[in-house]
């Protein structure tokens, strides 16, 4: 829900997108937008507002507004080739909530076999539900299903972080280890050389010039 100072914000940005396209809007009609609008983040109406300056040509309507939010929700077929990957046990898969249950609704088909049945009974479910968090004003939220391939699983879960559809706390613990980096440089050990890694920190390279002074007072 947006504070009074992002409202006021928002009455701004509508006033001046109708104006840039050759609309006037009433006080009255700019209050009724923002409560049908304070659901949403204001970056995002900032992105819907600034797209229907360079779309619109006469009126701005909430609808065309509402059309031009990018709530997150994939589009129906992009959904169902996101989903049908969870036919595979070893796929992980990041999918809405709505794409989750439409896929739930057309499993059994899709167990069954027949592909061909699955795909308009998910669609249909799909759209239904898509419409009904619209009307919401529910952005799309993301989650995951871990799939029995771990060495798959790192790569679904970093692009999901990388495309923020996920937060690190939902993943980290699914997520590898990076490989540990040596604080020493293995290349120079084997020639008898004991020398701090490029990587290494301070506390590090102090412990091996320790180590260095030590071996080199016994070598004396």
């Amino acid at each position: 829900m947006l504070g009074n100072q992002e409202q006021d914000r928002l009455v701004d940005l509508l006033v001046a997108t109708a104006e840039v396209i050759g609309d006037q809007l009433s006080p009255n009609a700019a209050a009724y937008m923002v409560s049908d609008l304070a659901q949403y983040p204001l970056p995002m109406l900032e992105r819907a507002l600034a797209a229907c300056r360079r779309e619109l040509k006469a009126r701005l309507s909430l609808a065309a507004i509402l059309e031009r939010i990018e709530d997150g929700h994939p589009a129906p077929n992009e959904a169902w080739a996101n989903a049908i990957r969870a036919a595979d046990e070893g796929a992980t898969v990041v999918w809405t909530e709505q794409t989750r249950d439409a896929w739930a609704a057309a499993l059994p088909l899709v167990q069954a076999g027949d592909i061909i049945a699955a795909r308009p009974a998910f669609l249909e479910v799909y759209t239904r539900l898509v419409k009904e968090a619209r009307a919401a004003h529910r952005i799309a939220t993301y989650q995951f299903s871990l799939g029995g391939d771990v060495s798959g699983r790192d790569s679904v879960l970093r692009e999901a972080l990388a495309a923020g559809q996920l937060l690190e706390g939902q993943v980290a613990e699914h997520l590898a280890l990076p490989p540990a980096t040596p604080a020493f440089n293995p290349m120079a050990l084997l020639a008898g050389t004991v020398e701090a890694s490029p990587t290494a920190d301070d506390r590090a390279r102090t412990r091996l010039a320790e180590i260095v002074a030590l071996l080199e007072g016994k070598a004396a």
